[in-house]
């Protein structure tokens, strides 16, 4: 590892660390993480040109660092239910520790979004696919969903994430509100099935 690419790295924990212990990107200066790095200002500069440079490398750490610790839940020898509990308190977490600033990025910033956009079709995808199936395996999800709705239904999600980074940060620190959502987003409003395959009438209908 090259001694630039260390400082790098040293840089962008020393961010991480700081804007946790503050819950405020904005009030935690580049000066601030250059002395928590143990390096000049101007290396800071030099490594990412910009703040918004290091916000969006911050970023793609967390981002990292979260397919990360999912992958490791996914390949484990965990039952389903606790590899999928693993997964959902990895992303809340990680959602709890990007303030506004940091998940703006995932819309604003066009270097950020390619980076997600790559990311997820790589390796989010190839891991959603993965635990899809294990769980139609085992019974826990409906082996007769469609695996090409379930990837748009995922799709759209994340465009949905996407578009409201700012408003999924806020229910992010209430506990209750990230719960309630992850419950619609992986079990859907109704307690209760129903065929409603009327309401889309008949091919005669439709004619």
């Amino acid at each position: 590892m090259s001694r630039r690419s260390t400082k790098k790295e040293r840089i962008i924990a020393a961010a991480v660390q700081l804007w946790r212990e503050t819950h405020n990107v904005n009030k935690v200066s580049l000066e601030d993480i250059a002395r928590q790095a143990g390096v000049s200002p101007t290396t800071v500069y030099n490594n990412f040109g910009t703040r918004d440079g290091l916000v969006g490398e911050v970023v793609k750490h967390l981002t990292r660092e979260l397919l990360d610790k999912q992958w490791t839940a996914v390949k484990s020898d965990l039952p389903f239910p606790l590899k999928m509990q693993t997964m959902l308190s990895v992303k809340t977490a990680t959602m709890q520790d990007m303030q506004t600033e940091l998940l703006d990025k995932f819309s604003t910033d066009p270097v950020v979004s390619k980076y997600l956009d790559e990311i997820y079709q790589s390796e989010m995808k190839p891991m959603m696919t993965a635990i899809i199936e294990e769980g139609k395996q085992q019974g826990y999800i409906n082996a007769d969903l469609p695996d090409e709705v379930i990837m748009l239904y995922l799709d759209m999600m994340k465009a949905g994430g996407t578009a409201y980074a700012g408003e999924l940060q806020r229910i992010a620190s209430d506990r209750r509100l990230m719960t309630a959502l992850i419950r619609i987003f992986y079990y859907g409003l109704f307690q209760k099935e129903f065929d409603f395959t009327g309401a889309f009438g008949t091919e005669k209908e439709a004619t």
